[in-house]
């Protein structure tokens, strides 16, 4: 059997490196975009010791669009993609009221949560295999976009500016379908064991075993195989925030997201 292979993001710690530890159990080649690349070491271990073949280490900061489209350059020119999983996040925050951006002024939970997966689905659709797939971790944490404050500069809070960009993320989704690739968007699970839900204090709710899960299934469940443009609350397709059902809310957003990468670099 030829090897599949995955990008997944995120994978220094929390879900995107248990997905990315599972993937290599099952044999697939991974290709791993990282802020630094000492940060994927144990990975590469793994998979020499699972006899599976040895990742790609891509260094890319996410949160820099012109970094993320030089990577997507990169795993384009590797070969054929099966599968690729957009699971890095940045969450409220130790200081929820510190607002934070990239280089350019984009706010950072929209830059990263948003802008990065919504620039690399789009950069490497054309790259995917006729059965390939792109999967968004989201949450079911979504609040409404203020249209006229996409950048959040008004009334900063970390964690609302996290919701927000998760039901960017959906619009994303959304939009993307339509657009003919197969992309769905999961909320893993409640209250994983990660550093946003430590810095949160957050009481543990899940294990990272439950999010890893209900990922996979959306990623590589055969019966899913014509399924686009979908929530997933875990492994059930659920109703996200209202506001993802306004076509022309969902149509200015995807465009700032889109504006957001271009000016970027």
């Amino acid at each position: 059997m030829n090897t599949r292979t995955a990008l997944v993001t995120g994978v220094g710690s929390g879900i995107g490196r248990e997905i990315a530890l599972d993937l290599t159990r099952r044999g697939w080649r991974l290709i791993l975009p990282v802020r630094s690349t000492d940060r994927a070491d144990d990975l590469k271990r793994f998979a020499h010791a699972a006899e599976a073949p040895g990742p790609l280490v891509i260094a890319c900061d996410l949160a820099d669009p012109a970094q993320v489209a030089d990577m997507c350059d990169t795993a384009a020119d590797s070969g054929p993609l099966d599968l690729v999983i957009n699971s890095a996040a940045v969450g409220g925050g130790s200081d929820p009221s510190l607002r934070q951006t990239n280089t350019a002024g984009v706010e950072l939970r929209m830059a990263v949560n948003a802008v990065a997966p919504h620039l690399i689905a789009r950069s490497l659709a054309a790259s995917l295999a006729p059965a390939g797939r792109i999967v968004q971790v989201g949450s079911f944490g979504q609040s409404p976009l203020p249209l006229d404050d996409l950048n959040f500069e008004r009334d900063y809070e970390g964690v609302e500016a996290y919701c927000r960009s998760k039901l960017a993320l959906v619009m994303s989704t959304r939009e993307l379908a339509a657009r003919g690739l197969h992309i769905n968007v999961v909320h893993p699970a409640h209250a994983m064991p990660t550093t946003m839900v430590r810095q949160s204090r957050v009481p543990v709710a899940s294990t990272l075993d439950d999010g890893t899960l209900a990922v996979l299934r959306v990623a590589l469940d055969t019966a899913l195989h014509e399924v686009t443009g979908m929530y997933f609350d875990r492994f059930t397709t659920a109703a996200p925030h209202p506001q993802a059902d306004e076509p022309a809310t969902r149509e200015r957003v995807v465009k700032w997201l889109e504006n957001a990468a271009a000016f970027s670099r």
